[in-house]
């Protein structure tokens, strides 16, 4: 698969992903009153997101996904935000993980996207919790196997 196509593929499966969110009020309430949502997001070689990394979080390493909210007045007007995947990364934990490239960026995808929507495991055992429970509710949606989420499999 081409860096074009997985970048179609990953337009794709966040757009499927935010119609399913929209499916649940409580995440439907942490997003804009906007009945319509979008985001955006790009599939990065491994030295573009170390350094969006380094520069925005202070840690200097690719990572897998990086979450930028929209700021106002996109967000009111329905704009989530940006999401960026590291494909070095990505590859990586697909083989890890023993699953296909699309499962692994789906579970990304669906992580990143609700980091845009305010869940942040970052901020203690209670939030990686239920950013978990929602990973794992979203992924039921979709056809990603496993259906584990990254909050849960990193615990492990």
């Amino acid at each position: 698969m081409t860096s074009k196509d997985l970048n179609k593929k990953a337009t794709r499966l966040l757009e499927d992903l935010i119609d399913a969110a929209l499916h649940f009020p409580e995440l439907r309430k942490k997003g804009p009153k906007n009945l319509e949502w979008k985001a955006g997001v790009q599939i990065v070689g491994g030295p573009e997101i170390r350094k969006l990394n380094r520069h925005y979080r202070k840690k200097d390493y690719a990572t897998d996904v990086l979450s930028f909210g929209a700021p106002e007045p996109f967000w009111s007007s329905g704009y989530l935000g940006e999401l960026v995947v590291g494909l070095p990364v990505l590859k990586r934990q697909a083989k890890e993980f023993k699953h296909s490239v699309n499962a692994e960026l789906t579970i990304l995808i669906t992580h990143g996207l609700l980091h845009l929507l305010g869940l942040d495991h970052e901020r203690g055992k209670t939030h990686a919790r239920k950013q978990a429970q929602w990973e794992a509710r979203l992924l039921a949606f979709t056809d990603a196997e496993p259906r584990a989420s990254l909050i849960t499999r990193s615990k492990k």
